[in-house]
């Protein structure tokens, strides 16, 4: 059965991101599999506890059931219980490079999407979930969901999609139409015309167009393609989710090299530290193998096979 990884690094902000996961889990009729990397080495300013089987190893597989099931008292978390029918796994490993591990863990054929918070805690700034989500988010060919801390899960029956040059491609205009057509949703493609536009030629979303209305089957959910005009990419997205109350924001990229995405500032890096609503990535086909199948099934309209 298809799963929806989440990697947690044992913060609340990714205990939130772990509560949404299970109720997409369950909407979409998916396990769920949450996923810890370690350095491997011991660090003198924390505390070293050894449970479970005796190993480090174990003892963070043991603090990932802790997690995992919140209940009693003495828990750190907000009480959980996974719905029933999401069955949930655990898996630790040594790496040096989380993002890395989370990306090559991604690729396997049992994951349809990643699920992740955006950042840790404030005060927990020795995490690494930080820079790693924005990374995973644009380097993974899976579609990344980033959940802000405090955001809980809604029916996607309101989506915002940012309307670039990327935006037109076939493949995730096809994850889009079967998450569309899932929860029953409006989407609204929206372009965020900036002062730094101003006397350029004017952004015309023809091969979205031809996309949506010209292709066989034409697109057969309910949709909008607007133009805002603000200063500002993010906070003219953010403001128009606010108008429409979105669910779901959605950001297409051209997928880079992990390298890239760790040096190259960007608006998904710049939507996932200031959106207050789930930020959905996709991923442009255009750097995956013919034969790679890099898409969520769950995603994907009848038509496409």
């Amino acid at each position: 059965m298809s799963r929806i990884l989440i990697p947690v690094d044992f913060s609340l902000p990714c205990h939130n991101a772990y509560r949404f996961a299970l109720h997409l889990a369950e909407e979409m009729d998916l396990d769920v599999v949450l996923t810890h990397y370690y350095s491997g080495s011991i660090d003198p300013r924390v505390p070293l506890y050894i449970t479970g089987d005796g190993t480090i190893q174990g003892s963070h597989e043991e603090q990932l059931r802790k997690f995992a099931y919140s209940t009693g008292p003495g828990a750190t978390q907000p009480l959980v219980e996974p719905p029933c029918g999401v069955e949930v796994t655990f898996e630790t490993e040594v790496s040096f490079s989380p993002s890395a591990a989370i990306i090559k863990r991604a690729h396997r054929p049992d994951i349809s999407l990643v699920v992740m918070a955006p950042r840790s805690s404030p005060p927990m700034l020795d995490k690494w979930l930080g820079s790693t989500s924005t990374t995973v988010s644009e380097a993974c060919r899976r579609p990344v969901i980033l959940v802000p801390d405090g955001a809980s899960f809604r029916s996607f029956e309101e989506i915002v999609v940012a309307n670039n040059y990327t935006t037109a491609d076939p493949y995730p205009l096809w994850q889009l139409e079967g998450l569309a057509n899932l929860f029953g949703a409006k989407v609204h493609f929206i372009h965020v015309n900036t002062l730094a536009e101003k006397g350029k030629p004017r952004f015309l979303p023809w091969k979205l167009m031809e996309e949506l209305l010209d292709r066989t089957p034409a697109a057969n959910y309910p949709f909008e393609v607007v133009t805002v005009e603000d200063k500002d990419i993010s906070h003219g997205l953010m403001g128009y989710a606010d108008e429409v109350d979105a669910d779901l924001i959605v950001i297409v990229n051209q997928t880079r090299s992990r390298w890239r995405a760790m040096l190259r500032a960007s608006l998904t890096q710049d939507l996932a530290l200031r959106s207050q609503r789930p930020v959905l990535v996709l991923h442009t086909a255009t750097l995956a193998a013919p034969t790679d199948t890099i898409a969520a099934p769950e995603f994907a309209g009848d038509e496409a096979g």
